[in-house]
C-alpha cells in the first residue's frame, strides 16, 4: 500500500497502530486520523509546541479507578472516600477546578461497576489498554479489561458525560473492535462484552455481548472497512482536531496568519482559539477551562436571548445558502405557514425571531448586484506560527463584491446600545478578530486588496449596519491591540481563576465549579431582575463554531 500527502513528512508511514477510538469517529479530518494511525510519522521541519501538560480528566479518571480497585474496602467507604480521593488528587497534582467533577465521576463509575457485578458476579481487573498484532501493525482498545474467571471478559470505555442511550454507528464500531482486541489477549473467554460507562451519571450501555468468534466476525464486517478507509485518507478538513494534529504547521488547509494574535512566542501549549472562547475567558477563565480545555459535560440550556439569537441565525443561514436575497415572501406571519423556517426551528422559535428577521430585509447583502457568496457560516481556520495557535472564526457571511472581501456578522439585541457603533465594537471580540484575519492573510488568500467587517444589529424595531475598513491604518492598529490584549493572559494562564458573579446563573459548567456558590462583595447569584443580555454583551447569541 502506498500513502502520501502533499506535505513533507519524515518517518515510517508503513508502521501502523490503529485504536478502536480512531475507528469510532465518523467526523473529523481524514488526514488527521491517518496520521494518528502512524505514530512514526511527523512533519519535516515542524512540530507542535508541547509546553505544559494539558489536562486530561479521562486519563485521571482511568487511573483513579485502577487505584480504587487496589485500595482496601474501608478506604472507599462512605465516610472515608472523600479523604482517599483528596490523597489521590494531591499525588496526581490534579488541578483544583477538576476535583469536584472527578470526585463525582469516580463514585459514579464505581457504582456502575457494582451494578455490573450485580449482574455478572465478581470481576477482577485483568489488564489495561489491550493491543494485538506484531510491532508495526497493531490494533488496540484504550480502556480497562475485567474478567470473571475464564468465562466472561469485559472491556470498558468511559465517557465524561452520559453513555449513549441509543448507540451510534461509531459506538458500535468501537464496541466490536474493542471486543475483538480484548478477546484475543490471553486465553479465549466464552463470552466477551464491550460496555460504555457515563462518568457524569453512572449510566451503562452494552455495545457488544457475544462470543469471541462473533466479535471477530462483527469486526470484519463493521470495523475493517472503516480501518482500511482511515489509513488511506489524505484529504484535509480543518476542524476541532487541528489543535492536536502533529503536522498542523505544514498543513495546506490552514491559512497562514502569522502574527495575527500579537504574541511574541508560544504560550503554555499548541492550542486553538475562537473569539467566542476569548469572550468566555474574559468573563470567567474557570468557565473556559472547564468547558473548553477540560471538556467537561455542559448544560446546554439556552437563555431567552440565546434561544432567540440561535433561531435568527438558523433562519438566516438557510435563507442565505440559497444564494438569493431575503424577501418579504420568505417571512410569513407567525401562526401561519413557517415557510423557510419549516424543519429548521419551531413555531415558537420562529415567532420570537420574526420581528428581528423583518428588520434584516432592508440590509440583506445579497440584494446588492455583483455580490458573490464565498461562505455562509463557514469556519475559517488559520495558524499563527508566532503564537503556535490555530485561530478559528465563523463569520455569518463571507462575500466578494467589486474586488472587496466583506465579512458580515449579525447580532440581535433588545435595543441599540447607548453608544452605538463604538459600544458594539467593544462588546464583540469577533469584530477585531475578523479585522486581524483580513490583514494577516485572508485578503491575500482571496487575492483582493481591500476588505471590511460589517456588523448588522437587529432589534424588534429596527436595524443598524456598521462597517470597519480592514485596510484603514487606524482601524487596523486598534484591532491589533484589542486582539493582542484579549489573547495575552489566556495565552499563558495556568491558574484559570474563577470570577463569580451574576453570569454564574447561566454558566454551562456551574455544577462542576468549586467556586459556584461564592459571592464577592455586592455580587448576588440570584438573577431575578437582571438584564442578562446587557451583562453578557450582544455576543451572547453567538454559538461556538465547534
Amino acid at each position: 500500500m502506498t500513502w502520501s500527502l502533499p506535505v513533507d513528512l519524515i518517518g515510517d508511514a508503513s508502521n501502523l497502530h490503529v485504536s478502536a477510538t480512531i475507528l469510532s469517529g465518523s467526523q473529523g479530518c481524514g488526514r488527521h486520523l491517518a496520521l494518528k494511525a502512524r505514530p512514526k510519522v511527523a512533519a519535516a521541519g515542524w512540530s507542535p509546541f508541547k509546553g505544559k501538560q494539558r489536562p486530561f480528566p479521562l486519563g485521571d479518571l482511568v487511573y483513579l479507578i485502577k487505584e480504587a480497585h487496589a485500595a482496601p474496602a474501608e478506604a472507599l467507604g462512605p465516610s472515608a472516600i472523600a479523604g482517599w480521593l483528596q490523597q489521590q488528587f494531591d499525588a496526581l497534582n490534579v488541578h483544583r477546578l477538576l476535583r469536584p467533577f472527578l470526585a463525582h465521576a469516580v463514585e459514579n463509575v464505581l457504582d456502575a461497576h457494582d451494578s455490573i457485578e450485580g449482574e455478572l458476579g465478581p470481576l477482577r481487573l485483568l489488564m489495561h489498554d489491550p493491543r494485538i498484532g506484531p510491532p508495526g501493525k497493531q490494533l488496540s482498545a484504550w480502556g480497562p479489561v475485567y474478567a470473571r474467571e475464564q468465562d466472561v471478559r469485559e472491556v470498558r470505555r468511559y465517557r465524561l458525560g452520559r453513555a449513549h442511550v441509543v448507540p451510534t454507528e461509531g459506538d458500535l464500531r468501537w464496541g466490536v473492535t474493542a471486543a475483538h482486541v480484548a478477546a484475543l489477549r490471553g486465553s479465549s473467554p466464552a463470552r466477551i462484552r464491550a460496555v460504555e460507562v457515563g462518568a457524569a451519571d453512572g449510566s451503562i450501555s452494552v455495545l457488544f455481548d457475544d462470543t469471541p468468534e462473533a466479535a471477530q466476525a462483527a469486526f470484519q464486517a463493521l470495523g475493517m472497512p472503516r480501518l482500511r478507509h482511515v489509513i488511506e485518507q489524505t484529504d484535509a478538513e480543518p476542524g476541532w482536531d487541528c489543535a492536536s494534529c502533529k503536522i498542523a504547521g505544514t498543513c495546506d488547509s490552514l491559512l497562514p496568519v502569522t502574527g495575527m494574535l500579537g504574541q511574541r512566542g508560544p504560550g503554555i501549549a499548541f492550542r486553538s482559539v475562537t473569539p467566542r472562547e476569548l469572550h468566555e475567558y474574559r468573563q470567567c477563565s474557570a468557565q473556559w477551562f472547564l468547558a473548553r480545555e477540560a471538556k467537561l459535560p455542559r448544560d446546554t440550556e439556552f437563555t431567552e436571548p440565546q434561544a432567540r439569537g440561535r433561531a435568527v441565525h438558523l433562519w438566516l443561514r438557510a435563507a442565505h445558502e440559497r444564494g438569493t436575497a431575503c424577501r418579504g415572501d420568505d417571512l410569513p406571519e407567525p401562526g401561519n405557514d413557517l415557510g423557510l423556517a419549516e424543519g429548521i426551528i419551531s413555531s415558537q422559535e420562529y415567532a420570537a425571531a420574526y420581528p428581528y428577521l423583518l428588520q434584516h430585509l432592508k440590509d440583506c447583502p445579497l440584494d446588492v448586484p455583483g455580490t458573490m457568496v464565498v461562505g455562509v457560516k463557514k469556519a475559517i481556520h488559520g495558524i499563527d506560527h508566532d503564537a503556535q495557535v490555530v485561530v478559528v472564526t465563523t463569520p455569518d457571511l463571507a462575500l466578494l463584491r467589486d474586488g472587496e472581501l466583506i465579512l458580515r456578522e449579525v447580532r440581535t439585541a433588545a435595543a441599540v446600545p447607548e453608544h452605538g457603533r463604538d459600544e458594539a465594537y467593544s462588546r464583540d471580540l469577533q469584530i477585531p478578530f475578523l479585522l486581524r484575519m483580513l490583514a494577516c492573510g485572508l485578503m491575500a488568500h482571496h487575492e483582493v486588496a481591500t476588505g471590511r467587517v460589517e456588523l448588522e444589529l437587529l432589534t424588534p424595531d429596527g436595524a443598524e449596519l456598521w462597517s470597519w475598513d480592514g485596510d484603514h491604518p487606524m482601524t487596523a492598529q486598534v484591532a491589533a491591540g484589542d486582539v493582542r490584549r484579549a489573547v495575552e493572559v489566556w495565552h499563558r494562564d495556568e491558574t484559570w481563576a474563577s470570577r463569580p458573579g451574576p453570569h454564574c446563573t447561566w454558566c454551562p459548567v456551574r455544577q462542576w465549579c468549586p467556586d459556584a456558590d461564592s459571592e464577592g462583595p455586592g455580587v448576588s447569584l440570584d438573577n431575578s431582575g437582571v438584564d442578562l443580555e446587557s451583562l453578557a454583551g450582544m455576543a451572547i447569541d453567538e454559538l461556538p463554531p465547534f
